[in-house]
Formats: C-alpha cells, structure tokens, sequence
C-alpha cells in the first residue's frame, strides 16, 4: 500500500475548501496529490456537495422609490421643524428688541450705568429727582421698569412708571406713611387704578391715600413727563 505523506483525515478537513475552491494554491496543490493516490479520499471528494448560497433578493423599482421617499419626507419635515423654529426665535427676539430693549435705552440715555444684581442700573440726579431705568434682561418682556426718587423727605418717596408690551402705561406710587407703606397702581389722571391693584378688599383706603398725597404725585408725574414724555405717550 502507497505510504500517505498527509493523512486522511487532513485531507477531509480540507475537502470543503478545495471544492468551493476558497483555499490556497499550495493547499489545493497537496489535496490533488493525495486524491490521485489515495482512492477513498477521491471518491469521497467525488462526493462532497457544496449548497449553492441563497441569492440576495434585490428590491423591486418601486420598493426602491418607496424607500427613498420616504427618506425625503423625513428630510424635509426635519427642515421645516428647523425652519420653523429658528423663524421662532428670529420673531422672539426681534419682538423684545423692538418692545423693551430700545425703548429702554431711550429711557435712559445720558445717564450713568451701574450693574446691579437686577441687572443694568442707569440713573441721573437733578434737582430733588433722581431718575432710574433698571434694564430688562435679555428676552424678559415683563421685567425693567422707570421710577423716581425724591431727594427731599416727603411722605411720596417714590413713583414707578411700568411701561406695558402693549405700550400702556401703568404708574405705581410708593407712600409711606408713620405706620405702613403702600404700593398704590394710579391712572394718568392720578386716580386709583383698581386694575393694577392685587388686594380689593382696601380699595376705599387706597382712594383716600392717593388723594391725600394728590398734590406730590403729580409733582412726580410732572417730572416724569419732563424727562421721558417722549416715550410716555
């Protein structure tokens, strides 16, 4: 019997990859040499059967077409969302710019600027006044606000103008007395605004302090529209 320099089993463990021919040169070399010489080894390779591999199935036109615009769809619903919300922002800004950023600065032009906790701080003494304009924040369109100070002792020490984003006016008079204090909302006409007013219950109070102090809130109201009339029709 013709002595096997490889042997069988080797062989038949190469057998696979000689048929679907994914072996090297040299291997397929050694399996053809022993299969000449060795029958059992030829007739089983004789026998091996190699599946045939199961072909991919390709996506018809129209699958192709539905995929695709689907992807489109996705896109551009994804770019009218983006769309959208930075036209959200742009109108958000522009709308605080225009309603609270510069009339402010007009408020307070030619005064001098101080940072506060509450923000930017401008303020201007003249005569017994001292005018303030506290800054809005950024994208804050309730906040920022006018007042001013007496500089002498007077039971009205103080009268805020809140401008509204409608552009109404509201005026809040500050009124110390020797017991309590009091932040009473008025209308231009230096009447108590019950609108602006939290508590009802001391409505007929607020009336009567407001026209006991008549005379120095319109002093300060005269004085407001000194400085910011322009800006407070």
């Amino acid at each position: 019997m013709t002595e096997k320099k490889i042997p069988c089993n080797v062989i038949v463990d190469l057998l696979p990859l000689y048929k679907e021919d994914i072996c090297s040169e040299e291997t397929k070399d050694l399996v053809e040499e022993h299969i000449r010489s060795c029958e059992d080894c030829r007739l089983l390779c004789e026998q091996v059967e190699i599946p045939e591999r199961a072909a991919e199935k390709m996506p018809t036109e129209s699958e192709t077409f539905k995929k695709v615009g689907k992807k489109l769809k996705k896109g551009k619903l994804y770019r009218r969302i983006l769309i959208f919300l930075l036209a959200a922002a742009v109108a958000v800004n522009v709308a605080w710019i225009k309603l609270k950023f510069l009339p402010y600065k007009d408020y307070s032009f030619g005064m001098a600027e101080y940072n506060t906790d509450d923000g930017k701080l401008y303020q201007e003494l003249n005569g017994d006044y001292c005018y303030n304009v506290v800054m809005p924040k950024y994208l804050e369109f309730f906040r920022g606000k006018l007042y001013i100070w007496y500089q002498k002792d007077k039971k009205v020490t103080e009268l805020r103008i809140i401008p509204r984003i409608t552009g109404d006016i509201k005026y809040v008079a500050v009124i110390r007395t020797d017991s309590a204090g009091y932040s009473i909302p008025i209308t231009e006409s230096v009447e108590f605004d019950p609108i602006g007013y939290k508590v009802h219950d001391n409505d007929e109070k607020a009336k009567q302090i407001i026209s006991e102090n008549h005379d120095q809130i319109e002093e300060l109201m005269k004085a407001a529209q000194d400085k910011w009339g322009d800006y407070l029709k």
